[in-house]
């Protein structure tokens, strides 16, 4: 498995980091999950989670909708189908930006600094989901402080960025 813990120590950096990974997003077919990216306010979770895999992969809107309505049944989130970004928590929302990621088939799924992403009260919520979703090439890139918070991730490995860049990235 190919799943890593990244850190950075400051803002530029951190910057750095994002930007140098949304120029490489559509190329290197990486998907960054991240309070950075959005959701559309106006349109609800569906449309949210199916609307660039229709775009990029013309995935049916059928299709989509019962592989996205048996993940959202998986986190409890079924009758949240039809309900706008302001109806959600962060949590939530956070499930609907790594639907968006998986349905456009990412090699690597990035959540970039997901502690920004939720408050504290999800934080137990965020890690059970990454010990049960099937990641095979995730990383998880967040500030030094919150190092102690994946103390219990055994299935990540901390990697520094330009090495999981030049080595699993080839670039």
């Amino acid at each position: 498995m190919n799943n890593y813990l990244i850190y950075y120590d400051d803002k530029d950096i951190m910057q750095t980091w994002l930007d140098s990974l949304t120029d490489l997003a559509q190329k290197q077919r990486i998907g960054l999950v991240s309070s950075f990216f959005p959701i559309i306010g106006n349109l609800s979770v569906i449309e949210n989670i199916l609307l660039p895999a229709a775009y990029h992969h013309r995935m049916s809107y059928s299709e989509g909708l019962r592989m996205a309505g048996q993940d959202l049944e998986r986190y409890g989130l079924t009758d949240h189908l039809h309900l706008r970004s302001n109806e959600l928590n962060d949590f939530e929302k956070m499930i609907v930006k790594y639907l968006q990621v998986k349905y456009l088939k990412a090699e690597w799924t990035v959540f970039f600094s997901p502690r920004r992403m939720f408050i504290a009260e999800y934080e137990e919520k965020f890690h059970q989901f990454l010990r049960c979703e099937d990641l095979k090439k995730s990383v998880i890139i967040d500030h030094e402080n919150h190092r102690h918070l994946f103390d219990d991730m055994n299935d990540y490995t901390e990697k520094d960025f330009n090495t999981w860049v030049t080595q699993d990235l080839r670039i």
